[in-house]
């Protein structure tokens, strides 16, 4: 059984919900009075929760993640947010990756979903002046010889990898990746993950790591309302288990 004392608020509002609503529109107002209620549950009372609301937001920041890494002494890559090319050029070179700073998710102008994927940084990308519309992450390009996907889940993770060089720079654009991944015995990251996860505070989180050809894991990413039922189910299986025994009172 549930124990009604306890959470896990996984997003405090679905990514579609302000979708076609006008900034200062009544529709607009009313999401915003529903998210603030969410918020405001969500931060009183006594329930205990898998992440806490304001941990949960924290820990969506990139640059946040990347710092809390960086201070645990864990590898993580060289990284700028400019929209100045030269700059990127003077700091990162010309051999690096883009990414967005926030979703990568967006509509167009005529409804349809979009997406946009890590790309690697090229000299017309860099000349083509379209900087301006969005900060965007810049880092180092790593040559990679494995994906990691760690997801952790209270004090316990789980880790999936897959092969770097059978996949697109981002794997995310391959359809056939997500079923492509398989279990992993890695300890020594699982144990790094699971630090960032609590220094950060989340409950659970969904985690990126990349193995280089040379050198130590590094750490690229965290969702703390990420995906893992794609992977494998000795994978996925035991996080399901220790989320619900967390919601059950077990833990």
């Amino acid at each position: 059984m549930a124990d009604a004392s306890r959470g896990w608020l996984r997003r405090v509002a679905s990514s579609r919900w302000t979708t076609g609503d006008l900034v200062g529109s009544v529709a607009d107002v009313s999401l915003r009075a529903r998210v603030r209620l969410v918020a405001a549950i969500a931060r009183h009372g006594r329930r205990k929760w898998l992440t806490g609301i304001d941990a949960l937001q924290a820990a969506e920041d990139r640059i946040h993640q990347l710092a809390v890494a960086h201070g645990l002494g864990i590898a993580t890559p060289s990284t700028f947010v400019s929209s100045d090319p030269d700059r990127i050029r003077r700091v990162l070179g010309s051999d690096a990756v883009l990414k967005p700073l926030a979703t990568g998710a967006f509509v167009d102008a005529e409804g349809r979903p979009r997406a946009v994927h890590t790309t690697q940084l090229t000299t017309d990308i860099l000349e083509s002046g379209d900087f301006a519309a969005a900060p965007f992450v810049t880092q180092e390009r790593i040559e990679v010889h494995r994906h990691l996907r760690i997801v952790t889940a209270v004090a316990s993770a789980c880790t999936a990898a897959l092969d770097a060089e059978s996949w697109p720079l981002d794997w995310r654009e391959a359809d056939e990746a997500h079923t492509s991944w398989q279990r992993c015995e890695a300890p020594e990251v699982e144990r790094q993950a699971v630090r960032l996860a609590k220094a950060l505070g989340v409950g659970f989180s969904s985690q990126d790591w990349l193995v280089p050809k040379s050198g130590p894991a590094v750490f690229i990413d965290l969702n703390p309302a990420g995906q893992w039922l794609f992977l494998p189910k000795d994978v996925a299986d035991p996080i399901t288990d220790r989320i619900v025994d967390f919601l059950a009172g077990q833990r």
